[in-house]
Formats: structure tokens, sequence, C-alpha cells
């Protein structure tokens, strides 16, 4: 490694939990604030004052200032009553501490308030935006000439985003074929088989199997077969965007006398529960999400993804994308997506069945950071290990992540393992010619021209929202210009939370709470431990479920104040079978109780670089087994 030791600097990229960088912190937001200022003073002078000093000495000037000032001190106070995210003693959800270079960028910026819908009236934070994406496509090892990305409110929005693409592309041949023959232009697409046929003699099963590169590369051929204006209205007339579902199904069977049934999206047992929203609100509808069974390190199943793949091709169900997880949001489990990369050339070898393939990666795409050293070189596992000290990475977790760069899309959210305040998720598309398939131009926000293309200063005609804040593109960009996307920064940081996760696994040991036990979940992929506390005298599933809903209703906000913080999760079956049936011999409970009621999980998300341990650092695994025990004692005795 070159530079400053990573250990080292890590001390400096944080506030700390007892702000013990705030006369640093003070100092840069004090600057940030007076660069500011000055800008204001001397830009164009002489126009003169707006606010004179005789103004700030009347009365009602005095008393706007008192209200002001009385009504923040009952904020500030308000405020005390927060969860503390900045303490070893916070291991509840995915929130930790900003960086300081995030959080002074942040406060730097929001005093310009530029809004990121467009270059017009963001001209700095734009550039910045796109350089955050490309800084992320570089990590996860998209190709930098063909991608694309953007920062918005989240994963969520990210998510949609992704979906709203995949479902553009999966239905834009059946548009280009009927475009092509309302035309009367011969369009050649190349099939999944290599060889290339006009689009127009397609059948709608193969036209709703073409590989996404083929369909976008057909797709720039019409445009260059017929004046564009003519493209763009044939296409309208036949598109699902334009049309919209209510009318499509009908015109799909007057055009092709093939009735297929409706798309699916296969996901995972353990996606997040936004996806639902997502299908529900892009009209693809609940139902035709299916849930792919998830294994017994909770990653989803490629057998089972295989048979539902297979099933889907025997009933001729379109699959318009399979979504992996990189970082499940209750287990931090990081599905084996170099397999579901290889699922899919399988598929369209034996099955002539291919999808959009997208990874949720909000909570792990920056833990490709740990797998890239400062010359951009990927890192082998043997080499992490070493770096790191513990065993971990293993060569499965290594070739998951490198396959990241295989996948159409990826969300990644800097406000969570990037440390950026919120809002700041991610969406990477690897074809950057997809956004023009949900792109919209309204004309007051269009460009002028000049040399540069005009499509990368106007964000917002490719993406869901309009404005957004470019306060945080510029906290993105600062804290990785501080904080390298490599094992130096960003990849020292998460591999210590994933040291700090490990080691709270091996204390949560069958006897650490003695009289109580523990069963734990798989040593996690990344920074997030599960594990149910159990006694002897708790014999049936509802009253195991209880203890540990006691459990953790001691160690969370609704205690005010706990010692320590964490969350709960409950899983269910069958989609969970995988993970739990292994445990329900040793928890003494029968299937069919975990059929009625599920399994209440204890959850630690460790986000805190510094909760591993170390030389002069509180040691807060033993106080989390501590404050366990106690709040297990205490519900036990409620019971």
């Amino acid at each position: 490694m070159t530079g400053p030791a990573p250990d080292e600097a890590l001390r400096a990229w944080f506030l700390g939990p007892r702000a013990e960088n705030a006369d640093l912190f003070e100092r840069l937001i004090l600057e940030s604030l007076r660069d500011h200022v000055f800008w204001r003073r001397n830009h164009h002078p002489e126009d003169g004052f707006t606010i004179h000093e005789s103004d700030r000495r009347r009365p009602g000037y005095d008393d706007a200032i008192a209200r002001l000032t009385e009504e923040l001190q009952g904020l500030l106070a308000a405020l005390k009553r927060d969860v503390p995210f900045f303490s070893g003693r916070y291991q509840g959800h995915m929130l930790g501490e900003q960086t300081i270079a995030a959080q002074v960028a942040y406060f730097a910026a929001m005093l310009y308030n530029p809004n990121n819908v467009t270059e017009e009236v963001s001209p700095v934070t734009t550039r910045l935006e796109l350089e955050v994406a490309a800084q992320l496509a570089a990590m996860i090892g998209y190709p930098p000439d063909r991608c694309w990305g953007h920062l918005c409110g989240g994963g969520t929005i990210a998510n949609f985003e992704a979906l709203w693409i995949a479902r553009g592309v999966r239905y834009l041949p059946v548009a280009l074929a009927l475009a092509a023959r309302d035309l009367g232009v011969p369009l050649a697409v190349r099939g999944l088989d290599g060889r290339q046929a006009d689009i127009r003699g397609q059948s709608l099963w193969t036209l709703l199997n073409l590989q996404s590169d083929a369909t976008l590369d057909a797709y720039h051929l019409l445009h260059e077969s017929a004046p564009s204006s003519d493209v763009v209205a044939a296409l309208d007339a036949h598109s699902l965007s334009a049309i919209g579902y209510q009318d499509y199904t009908r015109r799909l069977v007057e055009a092709f006398g093939d009735p297929l049934p409706a798309g699916v999206v296969l996901v995972p047992a353990t996606v997040h529960y936004s996806w639902e929203k997502i299908v529900r609100a892009l009209g693809i509808g609940a139902q035709r999400m299916i849930t792919v069974p998830v294994d017994g390190s909770c990653r989803i199943d490629p057998d089972a993804l295989w048979r539902e793949l297979t099933r889907c091709a025997a009933e001729r169900t379109p699959v318009l994308a399979v979504v992996s997880v990189c970082g499940t949001t209750e287990e931090a489990a990081i599905d084996r997506l170099d397999l579901v990369v290889a699922a899919r050339e399988r598929a369209a070898r034996e099955l002539g069945l291919t999808f959009h393939l997208h990874s949720d990666a909000c909570l792990g795409g920056y833990a490709a950071a740990v797998t890239r050293a400062p010359d951009g070189r990927r890192l082998r596992a043997d080499e992490i290990r070493s770096a790191h000290g513990f065993g971990w990475p293993s060569q499965e977790w290594l070739a998951s992540i490198e396959a990241l760069a295989q996948a159409d899309s990826i969300t990644i959210d800097p406000h969570k393992l990037g440390y950026i305040p919120y809002p700041a998720g991610a969406l990477l598309i690897r074809d950057r010619r997809a956004r023009a398939l949900v792109s919209v131009d309204p004309p007051y926000l269009a460009p002028t021209g000049d040399a540069r293309p005009q499509d990368e200063r106007f964000i917002g005609r490719w993406i869901l929202e309009g404005s957004k804040p470019g306060a945080a593109a510029a906290a993105v960009w600062l804290s990785h210009r501080v904080i390298p996307l490599d094992e130096r920064g960003y990849g020292h940081i998460i591999a210590r939370t994933v040291r700090g996760a490990h080691r709270l696994h091996a204390a949560l040991e069958r006897n650490a709470l003695a009289p109580f036990g523990t069963l734990r979940f798989p040593r996690p992929d990344l920074n997030i431990v599960n594990w149910i506390v159990t006694h002897p005298s708790v014999t049936d599933l509802g009253s195991l479920n209880a203890l540990n809903d006691g459990i953790h209703a001691r160690l969370s906000p609704a205690a005010n104040d706990p010692a320590y913080y964490i969350t709960r999760t409950r899983v269910r079956p069958p989609a969970y079978d995988g993970a739990v049936v292994p445990l329900l011999a040793e928890l003494g409970v029968p299937e069919t109780e975990w059929q009625r009621e599920g399994l209440v999980v204890l959850r630690a998300v460790v986000m805190d670089p510094f909760f591993g341990g170390g030389p002069r650092i509180p040691d807060h695994v033993q106080g989390l087994l501590h404050a366990l025990k106690a709040a297990a004692t205490a519900t036990l005795e409620a019971l």
C-alpha cells in the first residue's frame, strides 16, 4: 500500500464517538461558511446592500432573531432524543457515522443549494455526480465507455429505476418489430444462437427473449433506417410505456395471436420489502414477483433458481428480470452472483430464455473496494486475507463480487457503507443506451448546446426524480477523494466492520449468555450478525419468539436510552426453509410450529469500524453480551 497507514488515517475520517475531531470539524465547517460569505459579498458588489445596519437595530428584527434562537434551542433539545448512530453501542440499522469529508461537503454545497436535475442550475455538482457514478462503476468493473449512472434518493428509487429500465428493454423488441412493419423497413437482430434475422418475422416468445445488447443494437439500427420523427412515432404506437398495461395485452394478441402469460420478476426470499412496492407501482403486480428460496447461508439457492427458470420456459412465461442481492437487509448475505450469471448463460443456451440481471447491492456494493489495489488491480482472496489479518473473504465471496461487472444494472447506497449523509442512493447501468427507453424531455429544462453532449448535462431527462440535492453529490465526491475506493480507504473501513461482525459472531457461542443459550445463523458475508436466544424453560416456538421480542424491546429506542441497540426480524417459511430448518432440531421445535409461527431473529448491524476492538478502544462486543444477558433475564422474568 502507498500513502498514509489506513489504520492511522481512519481516525481522521470520522468525527468520533466522543467528537474527538471536533476542532477539525469546526474549522472545516467555519471555513466553508466563510468562503460562501466571501462569494456572496463579492458577487456584483455594485448592487449595494439589501439588509442595512439600521434594519438590524429595529425591534421587529430583534423579535425575529429571538424567535429563531428560541426555536432552535427547542430543536437542539429534541434532537438529543435521537439514537446515537455514532456510538459503538448502536448496532441497530444500517446507520453509522458519516465521514467528516461528506458532512463538510454537504454543508458547503447546501449553502449554494444546487438542484442536480440539470447542469443549468447545478453546473458544479452535476459534474461531480457524473464523476461519482464513474468512480462507483470503475470500482465494480463496468466498462467506462459504455456504462452510465447517477445518484438518487435511495435504494428504493434506484431499484425502481432499474426495473423500470429492465421492463423497457425486455418489451422493446416487440415495439421494434411492429414499428419496422409499419415503417416497411427490414431490421436485423441477433438471436440467442448468434444468427442475424429480420425482427419482423420473429415470434412473440423469441422477441421477449433477445439479449439486451442485441435489442439495443436493433434500436439504434432502426433510428438509422428511417427519419427520427417517424421512428419515434412508430415506436410510441407500439411501446408498453406509451400504451400502458390496460391495452397492451390486447394488442399483443391481435399482432401475434400468441397470448403468453404475463412476465415475472424472480427475487430471492431475502429481497428488500421495497421490491413489492416497486412491482406494484410499475403495474407488474405483486403476484408476478416470484420468490426463490435461499440456502443455509441465506443466499439465493442456485438450484431453486434453475428450477424456476425451467418452469418459466416450459410454460412460456417471460422473465423480465432476476434480482440478486449483494448484502441482504436482514443478514448481509451476498448471493452467488457468479452462479446466477452461469444460470442465465445456461438458460439462453438450453431453454431459449434470457432476462435482465439486476444486482441489488445497496448495502454490499462498496465491498468491491475491498478487492481493489491502489492501481485498480483486482486483489486475490489470499491477498485480502493477509492484508486484514483474519479468515475472510473466501474465494467464492470474491467470485460473487467480481460478477457484479456482469450484471445489467446495479444499485449501491453511498448513505450505507459509503458513510454519506442521506439521501444518497445510486443506480449504475452497464449499457448507457438503455436509459433512452425511459427518457422524457421537458422543454424548459433542455440545455443550450455547446461542444459537450447535451444528454450528460441534463440528468433529469433519464431518471424518475426531478429536483434532487446537488449537496449529496458533493458529499459523495469529496468523501471518495479523501477515502479511496480501494484497500487503502473504503476497503479498509468495510473490512474492519466485517472483522467486528465476525468477532461478535464468535463471541455469541452457545453458552456465552448462560444459563441462556444462543443459536447463530452462519457467519456473515459482510457486517450483520443474526442469532436466537434460548432458555431451557422455553419449549415452544411462540414462547421463544416472545423471549427474543422482549430482548429486542429492551435493546431498542422503545426502552428509552438502552445500554445497547440492536434490531430483530421475523423470517418465515417456505422461502427461509434452507436457513431455518437445520436449526429446528437444535431448538427442539417441530416444523409444524415453524410453518405456523415463523421465527424471530435478533440482529446486529456493525457499521462502526472500531467495533472489533483494539488497543485503547472500548470493548463493545463484551458490553453487548452483558446487555443481552440482562435483557434476556428481565424478559424471562416477565413472561
